[in-house]
Protein backbone atom coordinates (compact mmCIF):
# COMPACT_ATOMS: atom_id res chain seq x y z
CA UNK A 1 0.00 0.00 0.00
CA UNK A 2 2.82 2.32 0.58
CA UNK A 3 4.67 1.76 -2.03
CA UNK A 4 1.86 2.60 -4.42
CA UNK A 5 1.11 5.70 -2.60
CA UNK A 6 5.15 6.28 -3.12
CA UNK A 7 4.62 5.32 -6.38
CA UNK A 8 2.58 7.94 -7.86
CA UNK A 9 -0.71 7.14 -6.76
CA UNK A 10 -1.04 9.67 -4.51
CA UNK A 11 -0.42 12.92 -5.31
CA UNK A 12 -0.25 15.19 -2.62
CA UNK A 13 2.40 12.87 -0.76
CA UNK A 14 3.98 12.96 -4.31
CA UNK A 15 4.25 16.72 -4.09
CA UNK A 16 5.55 17.07 -0.80
CA UNK A 17 8.56 14.54 -1.42
CA UNK A 18 9.85 16.86 -4.38
CA UNK A 19 10.39 19.28 -2.11
CA UNK A 20 13.02 17.34 -0.12
CA UNK A 21 16.34 17.51 -1.55
CA UNK A 22 18.02 15.01 0.62
CA UNK A 23 18.02 11.49 0.53
CA UNK A 24 15.14 10.09 2.79
CA UNK A 25 16.30 7.11 5.35
CA UNK A 26 13.21 5.70 5.54
CA UNK A 27 12.92 4.94 1.93
CA UNK A 28 16.60 5.01 0.94
CA UNK A 29 16.05 6.85 -2.52
CA UNK A 30 17.22 10.57 -3.63
CA UNK A 31 13.59 12.04 -3.75
CA UNK A 32 15.79 14.64 -5.75
CA UNK A 33 16.75 12.49 -8.37
CA UNK A 34 13.46 10.49 -8.61
CA UNK A 35 11.39 14.33 -8.65
CA UNK A 36 13.20 16.59 -9.96
CA UNK A 37 11.84 19.94 -8.56
CA UNK A 38 10.70 22.55 -11.55
CA UNK A 39 12.56 25.29 -11.85
CA UNK A 40 11.20 28.98 -12.07
CA UNK A 41 10.95 30.69 -15.75
CA UNK A 42 13.56 32.96 -16.39
CA UNK A 43 12.35 36.79 -16.56
CA UNK A 44 12.13 38.41 -19.15
CA UNK A 45 14.47 40.77 -20.33
CA UNK A 46 13.92 44.69 -20.73
CA UNK A 47 13.28 45.98 -24.14
CA UNK A 48 15.48 48.23 -25.66
CA UNK A 49 13.76 51.21 -27.63
CA UNK A 50 13.83 54.50 -28.06
CA UNK A 51 10.38 56.13 -27.21
CA UNK A 52 8.11 56.09 -23.97
CA UNK A 53 4.46 57.02 -23.47
CA UNK A 54 2.45 58.42 -21.23
CA UNK A 55 -1.37 57.75 -21.10
CA UNK A 56 -3.10 60.06 -18.37
CA UNK A 57 -7.15 59.21 -18.75
CA UNK A 58 -10.23 60.83 -17.58
CA UNK A 59 -9.18 64.34 -17.35
CA UNK A 60 -11.59 66.94 -16.16
CA UNK A 61 -11.47 69.03 -19.57
CA UNK A 62 -13.30 68.64 -23.05
CA UNK A 63 -11.34 67.00 -25.96
CA UNK A 64 -11.58 70.43 -27.69
CA UNK A 65 -10.01 72.55 -25.47
CA UNK A 66 -7.03 70.07 -24.38
CA UNK A 67 -6.33 69.68 -28.25
CA UNK A 68 -5.93 72.86 -28.68
CA UNK A 69 -3.03 73.54 -26.01
CA UNK A 70 -1.68 69.61 -27.17
CA UNK A 71 -1.30 70.61 -30.86
CA UNK A 72 1.63 72.99 -29.41
CA UNK A 73 3.98 70.70 -28.69
CA UNK A 74 4.56 68.01 -31.01
CA UNK A 75 7.97 68.23 -32.40
CA UNK A 76 9.44 70.27 -30.16
CA UNK A 77 12.21 69.39 -27.61
CA UNK A 78 11.38 68.19 -24.39
CA UNK A 79 12.46 71.43 -22.29
CA UNK A 80 11.15 73.62 -25.11
CA UNK A 81 7.81 72.04 -24.99
CA UNK A 82 7.85 72.29 -21.38
CA UNK A 83 9.01 75.99 -21.34
CA UNK A 84 6.08 76.98 -24.22
CA UNK A 85 3.30 75.38 -21.73
CA UNK A 86 4.55 77.20 -18.99
CA UNK A 87 3.88 80.68 -20.66
CA UNK A 88 0.51 79.26 -21.81
CA UNK A 89 -2.88 81.32 -20.92
CA UNK A 90 -4.70 78.42 -20.56
CA UNK A 91 -5.57 76.10 -17.81
CA UNK A 92 -5.61 72.81 -19.05
CA UNK A 93 -1.74 73.79 -20.00
CA UNK A 94 -1.13 71.95 -16.62
CA UNK A 95 -2.18 68.47 -17.86
CA UNK A 96 0.11 68.69 -20.96
CA UNK A 97 2.98 69.44 -18.80
CA UNK A 98 2.57 66.31 -16.24
CA UNK A 99 2.21 64.10 -19.44
CA UNK A 100 5.14 65.24 -20.89
CA UNK A 101 6.88 65.20 -17.39
CA UNK A 102 5.83 61.46 -17.12
CA UNK A 103 6.89 60.13 -20.76
CA UNK A 104 10.04 61.99 -19.64
CA UNK A 105 10.85 59.47 -15.94
CA UNK A 106 9.16 56.62 -18.00
CA UNK A 107 11.74 57.09 -20.91
CA UNK A 108 14.82 57.97 -18.60
CA UNK A 109 14.17 54.80 -15.64
CA UNK A 110 12.57 51.90 -17.80
CA UNK A 111 14.50 52.49 -21.30
CA UNK A 112 17.98 53.82 -19.91
CA UNK A 113 17.01 56.92 -22.50
CA UNK A 114 18.72 60.26 -22.70
CA UNK A 115 17.11 63.11 -21.45
CA UNK A 116 18.86 65.65 -23.06
CA UNK A 117 17.91 64.40 -26.60
CA UNK A 118 14.04 63.45 -26.23
CA UNK A 119 11.41 65.37 -28.51
CA UNK A 120 7.43 65.18 -28.09
CA UNK A 121 6.83 62.78 -30.95
CA UNK A 122 2.96 62.84 -30.76
CA UNK A 123 0.41 64.31 -28.39
CA UNK A 124 -3.25 62.54 -29.35
CA UNK A 125 -6.54 63.94 -27.12
CA UNK A 126 -9.35 61.18 -27.20
CA UNK A 127 -12.47 61.70 -26.00
CA UNK A 128 -13.31 60.26 -22.60
CA UNK A 129 -16.23 59.68 -20.68
CA UNK A 130 -19.31 62.52 -20.12
CA UNK A 131 -21.51 63.18 -17.42
CA UNK A 132 -24.93 64.82 -17.40
CA UNK A 133 -26.04 67.40 -15.24
CA UNK A 134 -28.84 70.11 -13.69
CA UNK A 135 -28.06 73.82 -14.77
CA UNK A 136 -30.59 76.04 -13.09
CA UNK A 137 -31.66 79.11 -14.58
CA UNK A 138 -33.96 82.10 -13.74
CA UNK A 139 -37.73 81.59 -12.51
CA UNK A 140 -37.83 78.22 -11.73
CA UNK A 141 -35.87 76.63 -14.89
CA UNK A 142 -33.54 74.41 -15.16
CA UNK A 143 -32.08 72.73 -18.00
CA UNK A 144 -28.85 70.15 -18.58
CA UNK A 145 -25.34 70.07 -19.19
CA UNK A 146 -22.49 68.16 -20.15
CA UNK A 147 -19.68 67.67 -18.27
CA UNK A 148 -16.77 65.92 -20.59
CA UNK A 149 -13.97 64.42 -19.82
CA UNK A 150 -10.69 63.88 -22.37
CA UNK A 151 -7.59 61.08 -22.17
CA UNK A 152 -4.37 62.24 -23.64
CA UNK A 153 -1.41 60.15 -24.85
CA UNK A 154 1.71 61.68 -25.40
CA UNK A 155 4.66 59.70 -26.52
CA UNK A 156 8.63 60.82 -27.13
CA UNK A 157 11.31 59.79 -29.04
CA UNK A 158 14.69 59.87 -28.61
CA UNK A 159 16.66 61.39 -31.37
CA UNK A 160 20.78 62.00 -32.75
CA UNK A 161 22.44 65.70 -31.92
CA UNK A 162 21.63 66.46 -35.94
CA UNK A 163 17.49 65.31 -35.58
CA UNK A 164 17.57 67.54 -32.13
CA UNK A 165 19.12 70.67 -33.96
CA UNK A 166 16.33 70.50 -36.87
CA UNK A 167 13.79 70.80 -34.68
CA UNK A 168 11.91 74.07 -33.73
CA UNK A 169 12.97 76.76 -32.19
CA UNK A 170 16.06 74.90 -30.66
CA UNK A 171 18.41 77.34 -31.69
CA UNK A 172 16.47 79.48 -29.76
CA UNK A 173 16.53 77.44 -26.46
CA UNK A 174 20.75 77.00 -26.98
CA UNK A 175 20.51 80.98 -26.79
CA UNK A 176 18.72 80.72 -23.56
CA UNK A 177 20.78 77.32 -22.21
CA UNK A 178 23.58 79.53 -22.91
CA UNK A 179 22.45 82.80 -21.38
CA UNK A 180 21.01 80.72 -18.02
CA UNK A 181 24.99 78.93 -17.47
CA UNK A 182 26.35 82.50 -16.61
CA UNK A 183 26.06 83.31 -13.10
CA UNK A 184 23.00 86.22 -12.32
CA UNK A 185 25.77 89.01 -11.54
CA UNK A 186 27.40 88.64 -14.57
CA UNK A 187 24.03 88.43 -16.71
CA UNK A 188 23.45 91.52 -14.63
CA UNK A 189 26.05 93.72 -16.45
CA UNK A 190 24.57 93.04 -19.67
CA UNK A 191 21.13 94.21 -19.48
CA UNK A 192 21.11 97.93 -19.97
CA UNK A 193 17.40 98.91 -18.73
CA UNK A 194 17.85 96.50 -15.70
CA UNK A 195 17.45 98.13 -12.11
CA UNK A 196 17.98 96.84 -9.20
CA UNK A 197 15.09 95.91 -6.85
CA UNK A 198 16.63 97.00 -2.79
CA UNK A 199 15.71 93.78 -0.88
CA UNK A 200 15.28 91.41 -3.81
CA UNK A 201 17.37 88.72 -4.67
CA UNK A 202 17.01 86.72 -7.83
CA UNK A 203 15.55 82.78 -6.67
CA UNK A 204 13.79 84.12 -3.83
CA UNK A 205 9.82 84.86 -2.94
CA UNK A 206 9.68 88.77 -2.95
CA UNK A 207 7.52 89.72 -0.25
CA UNK A 208 6.44 93.49 -0.10
CA UNK A 209 7.37 95.67 2.65
CA UNK A 210 4.40 96.89 4.61
CA UNK A 211 4.81 99.95 6.45
CA UNK A 212 4.36 99.99 10.13
CA UNK A 213 2.33 102.34 11.89
CA UNK A 214 3.53 103.19 15.94
CA UNK A 215 0.47 102.35 18.10
CA UNK A 216 -1.51 104.72 20.30
CA UNK A 217 0.83 107.59 18.52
Amino acid sequence: MFSRLVSGGFSPLRRAMSSVSHINPLLGVNVAAKFPVARAAPAPKAQKRDWAIAHFRQLPVSHKKLRVVANLVPGLYVREAMLQLEFCRKNMAVFVKNAIDSAVNNAVQRYALDRNRLVVETAVVTKGSMNKGIIYKSKGRAGRKKMRKSHLRVCVRQVTVEELTKTRFYSRWRQAAKMLAVPWEERVKDLPRYQPVPGYEPGERRIPLMPVTPRGG
